[in-house]
């Protein structure tokens, strides 16, 4: 073996070694300062009135990366903003860089320099992640909104004012419900507008549809008047009729969905049989420059088939 591969080999080994282990700390720490903040807002403390002005009120500056990426970067600012991370996309960039870097030199060494198209693919793993704690986070949040609409009802109900409400939500409901509804509260207690405040949070919560009917429907009551309360618990027993319908769209689509699991898993399936049968014939595949070139090539097409087939049966309720 060629010393320019074990030196890549250990390389690979060492980033990904260290790369685990800074994630892991980050991600410990990470949770720590959670369940530090969720402390702090259910006892009802934290930083003094001036702290808390500055940082309700201090707008993020947009990326340099995303202006200059157009439309993609734009999308990827949302998904950042969906996802309530605290880094930029010039830090989800560099993120895609180092991860395609480590693949293109460890499929490099597997598979010769025909393997490092795979790494085109593995550099678009940060985005994946991001995107997927994104569409977490909002369907958590969506998730809570009717409980949080119907404990606004209630409050209402028991004489409390629409900013009352919202402290309530903010101090009785669990994030990511409790951190919008709080900063409401917090920027309308600091002199905001409704109308502004509303806006701000349909802008952290891109895309989600729900909230929007919320925000409507109270900024119209509150120019025409009208039984708010009446007009929260209806919003929240159509969200709840929507999560039904999902669920029976889920039902009726998973064997579709298992079908097309096993189908996708039959390649692999036939590759761990071959190599146990015949390991000298299917290891052509890795040994020879052309077999090398077939298996980057077809990874590339499942991977880019399989993000599409994906996209295909998401159905919006």
């Amino acid at each position: 073996m060629p010393p320019w591969v074990i030196i890549a080999a250990m390389a690979v080994v060492f980033t990904a070694v260290l790369a685990t282990g800074q994630g892991l700390y980050w991600a410990w720490i990470a949770k720590r300062d959670r369940e530090q903040e969720e402390l702090l807002r259910r006892l009802g403390s934290g930083g003094g009135p001036e702290e808390e002005d500055m940082s309700l009120f201090r707008e993020q500056g947009k990326d340099a990366v995303a202006s200059a990426l157009g439309d993609i970067g734009q999308n990827l600012q949302e998904a950042i903003t969906s996802a309530d991370v605290s880094y930029g996309v010039s830090q989800l960039i560099t993120r895609c860089m180092i991860v395609g870097g480590m693949a293109a030199v460890g499929f490099g060494v597997l598979l010769g320099p025909m393997g490092m198209i795979l790494a085109v693919p593995a550099s678009y793993l940060p985005i994946m992640l991001l995107k997927r704690q994104a569409a977490t986070r909002i369907r958590t949040l969506v998730e809570q909104l009717p409980d949080a609409l119907e404990l606004m009802a209630r409050s209402l109900s028991a004489g409390l004012g629409l900013s009352d409400a919202f402290r309530l939500v903010a101090e009785e409901m669990p994030m990511p419900i409790a951190g919008e509804f709080g900063r409401i509260t917090e920027e309308v207690r600091f002199g905001r507008e409704y109308r502004e405040a509303f806006d701000k949070m349909l802008a952290r919560n891109p895309g989600v549809f729900d909230l929007r009917i919320m925000v409507s429907s109270i900024m119209l009551q509150r120019e025409t008047g009208g039984n708010l309360i009446e007009i929260l618990e209806n919003i929240s027993e159509t969200i709840r009729s929507r999560f039904l319908f999902d669920a029976k769209v889920k039902a009726m689509t998973a064997e579709a969905k298992a079908s097309a699991l096993v189908l996708g898993s039959l390649p692999f399936g036939v590759f761990c049989i071959l190599l146990i049968m015949n390991f000298e014939y299917v290891s052509t595949l890795w040994k020879h420059p052309i077999g090398r070139g077939i298996l980057a090539v077809s990874a590339t097409m499942y991977a880019v088939g399989g993000t599409i087939m994906n996209d295909l049966t998401k159905v919006e309720v």
